[in-house]
């Protein structure tokens, strides 16, 4: 695999920011023998359909909505009752963190996670990482800040639960962004949960983000996503979360 020699070094020099997706969760829960869920298959085992086109007005390319399905089934059965079939899907019970989890403790001072389950806090269990939730203030020293929050407590999943950040929070983050190289792992660009967490990156930054990395994770993606990301600015490279954890540790020794 061809590292980017930017993230190589940045983390080497402890000024690089990780998100971790949702997908490392998925990788720890195959490896124990459940089924990993993609984002999209979420979405449609909570309910999620796609909108029917009207005569004259055909819609255009949609992915499926986890946010949406989640608002819709928590209507249906209640919230309670949604977040317990949300975390059989991906949470992380009775499932042990991944090297690429231990990988991440271990290489990145600064972390921030979109995924629901408590694995990468389990991962820096005994490091120096400070845990944050959504909305705490972001301080200095090594710290996991847990974007969504998770399953432990009241989790943001539907557009109704999202907050946008707090200004103080936009100011650290801006900072940070300005400061540092940013690799996203364990994440795909046509899914949502990497769109939202773009928006809210640049929201916070107030412009399109720099010196930003994708290690895309599992499986073809059409053409025209990696253009609209390039011209983004976005640099993508494929690899899954183990993969690309391991060969940025290999490159640092």
């Amino acid at each position: 695999m061809n590292l980017p020699v930017e993230v190589i070094e940045a983390v080497r020099d402890r000024r690089c920011l990780a998100f971790v997706g949702s997908r490392f969760a998925a990788e720890a829960r195959e490896a124990s023998g459940a089924r990993g869920y993609t984002g999209a298959e979420v979405a449609k085992a909570l309910g999620w359909r796609r909108p029917r086109s009207l005569p004259g007005r055909p819609l255009k390319p949609m992915s499926p909505s986890v946010q949406a399905a989640a608002a819709v089934r928590e209507g249906e059965i209640g919230r309670s009752a949604m977040l317990a079939e949300l975390s059989k899907m991906v949470g992380g019970d009775g499932v042990e963190p991944t090297r690429a989890h231990r990988n991440v403790a271990e290489m990145f001072e600064r972390i921030f996670t979109t995924s629901l389950d408590s694995l990468m806090v389990d991962a820096v269990a005994d490091t120096e990482h400070k845990v944050l939730g959504p909305g705490e203030p972001i301080g200095d020293g090594p710290l996991l800040v847990r974007l969504r929050g998770g399953f432990d407590a009241d989790p943001i999943v539907s557009a109704d639960d999202w907050v946008s950040l707090e200004e103080t929070a936009k100011v650290t983050i801006r900072r940070l962004l300005r400061s540092h190289v940013v690799l996203f792992v364990g994440y795909r660009p046509d899914e949502e949960e990497f769109e939202l967490l773009f928006e809210q990156l640049t929201d916070a930054y107030g412009a399109e983000l720099p010196r930003c990395h994708l290690a895309v994770a599992q499986g073809r993606i059409e053409d025209y996503q990696w253009q609209r990301w390039v011209w983004r600015g976005l640099l993508l490279f494929t690899a899954d979360p183990i993969e690309c954890t391991d060969a940025l540790k290999a490159a640092l020794t």
